[in-house]
């Protein structure tokens, strides 16, 4: 066969290699319980690099003269590209039994052995000292020996890299390709077998017939290799093979090639007949569902009807019940608070002012009416400012949201602050601003709570309560001061005075809230609550 036309056989059977593997490679990335599907990747990688190594044979066959320096990089390229495309296969068929026939999963170790004891062997070890191949030189590189036009001079390329990739690609197909093509024989007879069990009659024939090939391929390209001075490649080779057909295998590989990506391509129907059976499948599924729940929709419809009915006269009942419940609470928290406001500063005052009081009368009995009247005037001092909490206490029951709405309530309660504490007290809000009741009520506590702070602790001449709403949702109420701020750390554990900051939290929280506090020693305390919902009014307004 002359150099053109065996440069058209080179161009087809890359050809084919290239197009099963392309094919595959698009098809095999499909969501799918086939175990083939798993294995393809393998066999994808396989056609696409195999393509590349006969159109490098192509190439060198091409007409025109090649350095000696690029024959040697070609055949160098080719030989790593054949040796991997091959493992690639033997993973390929040894992964897929693996796959069906688990006991079998230990193949999955061979191709790798087997590349790894040819790689030490003929792949790398005999280029790193080429002297040792010099006694042989082929006639021809690699599977240009059958013909004598125009393949490229070995010698051009050196004797000693000429031979060793020779025995290197020899060794290749023995010890790699042969095994491979057999591996990926056996685990397509296995699956064409599963698929004939499993209702795809067609796919397991053309499962078969693939098989065949790739049988015919170990004898072509497995065993049919270029001579060399050793067993069996001395007798079995391109020259005997050509003496006795009277064609070059490559004619027969390329045949072969086609019959892959033929049958490679018929069997990946097969993940189209298994998508429209479990789309099928599926829609049985769903009408069967879709009748069920008719049915459970029926009796449950019959069955909420008298449900209705008896949970109604339960739900009233349990309302006036839980409106009762909620009333007492009301009062038993109101109660706590209360008696936290007493205990924390009412008592703590009269304690003092008994103290004060005995030293006084032991100072006036002693003659020591000028000491006494400091004392008493320090009683006076913590009279009055008992006073100012009694009021404000007052003030915090008289104000609540019942009845009113939030910002009224606020609005009373900011005005009596301002009249009793002095505090320029700014009220910043939105007309209209609406909360459920519940939510208004905790609300108006936190506020008062911080208000109250402010006016105890803060040393502060102006306070800001301010309701923004929040374009993520929610509204943020800030209480900011221009007091002398406190050690945040210290008060949370429990070092300092406590200005309630855990009732707030818990307030804030039971409505689905969070609260934060910003505070530095001298730069003022703001206390942000953050409220979910809310509706605001469209004008603003501020309350002095």
């Amino acid at each position: 066969m002359t150099g053109p036309r065996l440069v058209l056989v080179f161009f087809v059977y890359g050809l084919a290699f290239f197009a099963m593997g392309l094919a595959i490679a698009l098809e095999a990335r499909r969501t799918t319980e086939l175990r083939l599907a798993q294995s393809l990747k393998y066999l994808a990688a396989f056609g696409l690099l195999h393509g590349f190594v006969e159109w490098i044979d192509m190439w060198l066959l091409l007409p025109g003269d090649l350095a000696p320096a690029t024959i040697t990089v070609l055949r160098v390229v080719r030989l790593g590209l054949f040796a991997t495309s091959t493992l690639l296969l033997a993973l390929f068929g040894t992964t897929l039994i693996g796959r069906l026939a688990p006991k079998y999963r230990w193949l999955g170790w061979v191709p790798l052995a087997l590349f790894l004891f040819w790689l030490a062997n003929w792949g790398v070890g005999p280029h790193l000292n080429p002297l040792a191949t010099q006694q042989w030189t082929p006639a021809a590189p690699s599977c240009l020996r059958c013909h004598d036009q125009g393949a490229p001079s070995v010698t051009a390329a050196g004797p000693a890299w000429g031979s060793s990739v020779t025995v290197a690609d020899i060794w290749a197909h023995y010890l790699i390709y042969l095994p491979a093509s057999l591996f990926a024989a056996a685990a397509l007879i296995l699956q064409g077998r599963r698929f004939d069990a499993g209702g795809y009659a067609r796919i397991g024939r053309d499962c078969g017939w693939m098989a065949a090939a790739f049988l015919g391929n170990a004898l072509v390209a497995g065993l049919i290799v270029p001579p060399a001075p050793f067993a069996p490649a001395s007798w079995l080779n391109y020259d005997s093979f050509l003496n006795v057909v009277g064609l070059p295998p490559q004619v027969f590989r390329a045949g072969v090639a086609v019959l892959f990506a033929v049958f490679g391509v018929r069997i990946l129907r097969v993940f189209d007949m298994e998508f429209a059976r479990r789309l099928a499948t599926a829609q049985e599924g769903q009408l069967r569902a879709q009748s069920q729940a008719l049915d459970v929709a029926r009796q449950a419809a019959e069955s909420a009807e008298a449900w209705n009915r008896e949970l109604e006269g339960k739900v009233k009942e349990r309302t006036e019940e839980l409106f009762e419940q909620v009333r007492r609470l009301a009062i038993l928290e109101e109660r706590d608070r209360l008696a936290r406001e007493m205990h924390d500063s009412l008592g703590q005052v009269l304690g003092f002012v008994n103290l004060k009081a005995k030293v006084a009368a032991d100072l006036i009995g002693r003659g020591h009416a000028a000491v006494a009247a400091e004392e008493l005037e320090q009683m006076r001092t913590a009279v009055q400012e008992a006073y100012q909490e009694v009021r404000q206490a007052i003030l915090s029951l008289r104000t609540t949201p019942q009845g009113q709405g939030l910002l009224a309530s606020l609005r009373e309660y900011v005005q009596r602050l301002r009249e009793q504490s002095g505090l320029d007290v700014r009220l910043e809000a939105a007309d209209h601003l609406r909360f459920p009741e519940a939510v208004e009520a905790q609300v108006i506590r936190i506020v008062q709570e911080a208000l109250t702070n402010v006016r105890k602790h803060a040393r502060a001449s102006t306070v800001t309560v301010r309701f923004a709403p929040q374009p993520g949702g929610g509204t943020d109420v800030t209480i900011s001061d221009d007091g002398h701020g406190f050690d945040l750390a210290a008060v949370e554990s429990g070092r300092g005075t406590r200005f309630g900051l855990l009732t707030m939290r818990e307030r804030a929280e039971s409505i689905g809230g969070t609260l934060s506090i910003q505070t530095v020693p001298g730069q003022g305390t703001t206390v942000r609550l953050w409220i979910p919902g809310g509706q605001h009014g469209t004008d603003s307004r501020t309350d002095r």
